[in-house]
């Protein structure tokens, strides 16, 4: 019957070698983690800066136009896009005159100072609109983003609650001149419409917050077909399928 053999002890230079080169590699982790940071602030400070030239749409692919249909000083909106049957259109805010602007055309309050009869009838005429064909928007709406700005694009599928109807929505990626375009467009034109025209199809129009990341979450989109249509697109770069 053999006896066990005892263990070696562990010597005082074993123990402080694990413990310095423990040491290395938390002090090398951090080293790189605070470089690669710095590099990614000084890459995003230059992008945000550089002033790109502007974009055309592009035929049968992918073309993101910014809507621009919130009033600002001295650019009053010119279009504005409204969801019907599941589908959008455009239309001018008012067909005779700007709305706000000619204090003739605007109704009166009602008895205590309520405006709500203001807001809905204002509401009514923009929606009563001259209704605007796709190809006037996009000869008269700056180009935002092209497919080639995209990375990725992945579907996923949601359920409204409230509504208790089923929607898409698809995440997409920005590469580093998408990520750039859509920071400075969005600086100035935040809760404005983004309109995404796919083979001179209008798939949806989110609204855009003002947000420095490299990727988006664009909804709703409430047909799936059209979802993956646009997912299938920007992950080849951007052309449209059968195009």
């Amino acid at each position: 019957m053999s006896t066990p053999t005892e263990a070696e002890p562990r010597s005082a230079y074993g123990t402080m070698f694990r413990e310095r080169g423990t040491r290395r590699l938390v002090v090398a982790a951090i080293v790189l983690a605070a470089a690669w940071y710095a590099f990614s602030a000084l890459r995003t400070q230059q992008m945000r800066q550089v002033k790109w030239p502007a974009l055309q749409a592009v035929p049968g692919g992918l073309t993101v136009l910014g809507l621009q249909d919130k009033d600002r000083p001295g650019h009053p909106r010119r279009y504005m896009a409204i969801e019907a049957n599941r589908s959008w259109q455009f239309r001018v805010p008012d067909d005779a005159v700007d709305v706000g602007e000619d204090e003739s055309a605007t109704p009166e309050r009602t008895e205590g100072g309520d405006d709500r009869g203001q807001v809905a009838s204002i509401n009514n005429r923009a929606a009563g609109g001259r209704l605007v064909p796709l190809e006037e928007v996009m000869r008269n709406s700056p180009v935002v983003l092209t497919g080639v700005h995209f990375t990725s694009a992945q579907v996923e599928e949601r359920k409204d609650p409230f509504l208790e109807r089923t929607y898409f929505v698809v995440h997409v990626g920005l590469s580093d001149e998408g990520r750039s375009r859509y920071w400075q467009f969005s600086r100035e034109h935040e809760q404005e419409r983004l309109v995404f025209v796919l083979s001179d199809e209008v798939i949806t129009c989110p609204k855009m917050v003002h947000m420095d990341v490299s990727s988006l979450t664009i909804d709703p989109i409430w047909v799936k077909a059209d979802a993956e249509k646009l997912a299938d697109a920007i992950n080849k770069g951007g052309a449209a399928k059968g195009s």
